[in-house]
């Protein structure tokens, strides 16, 4: 099982598929990118019921590992209008 087939499935759709691979592969061997994906299943809901909470550790736990797709989600979703535009 290899990221390659499953960054596949996931960009033709087959969020279910994807979402098994991602989880064999991070099982197996902890894969920081693998972990971001399996993030952004549940962020979005794709082949999994949505969960933001789950996505937000899942992104923890790839940005610890050094994974930059991870770190620049949680910067993303913790941006509020208010934060970023104070003077």
């Amino acid at each position: 099982m290899d990221n390659i087939k499953a960054n596949e499935a996931f960009n033709n759709d087959r969020y279910d598929e994807s979402f098994a691979m991602y989880n064999q592969i991070v099982s197996t061997t902890k894969d920081k990118d693998a972990i971001y994906m399996l993030g952004k299943h549940y962020y979005d809901g794709l082949g999994v019921e949505k969960n933001i909470d789950h996505a937000i550790i899942l992104w923890k736990k790839a940005s610890k590992a050094g994974s930059l797709d991870a770190q620049y989600a949680l910067l993303e979703i913790s941006q509020t209008t208010s934060q970023c535009c104070k003077g």
